[in-house]
């Protein structure tokens, strides 16, 4: 489950990716906020940013505090 010097333990690993996923939807989730015109659209996109910002931070702290 831990790193060593030659791997990345699992833990590590599923952080990263799970990390790298919701950037993803954030990228996603970005530009249909900014293509947007429609204030309740924009609205909800932001209801879906704003936690899932707050998730990938609180992943990447977990993951410096793991390593």
């Amino acid at each position: 489950m831990k790193s060593t010097h030659d791997s990345y333990g699992n833990t590590a690993v599923a952080i990263h990716w799970a990390s790298a996923l919701l950037v993803f939807v954030q990228i996603g989730n970005g530009f249909r906020l900014g293509f947007s015109e429609d204030a309740t659209s924009k609205a909800a996109a932001l209801r879906i940013h704003l936690p899932v910002a707050i998730l990938v931070l609180l992943l990447t702290v977990t993951r410096l505090v793991w390593w």
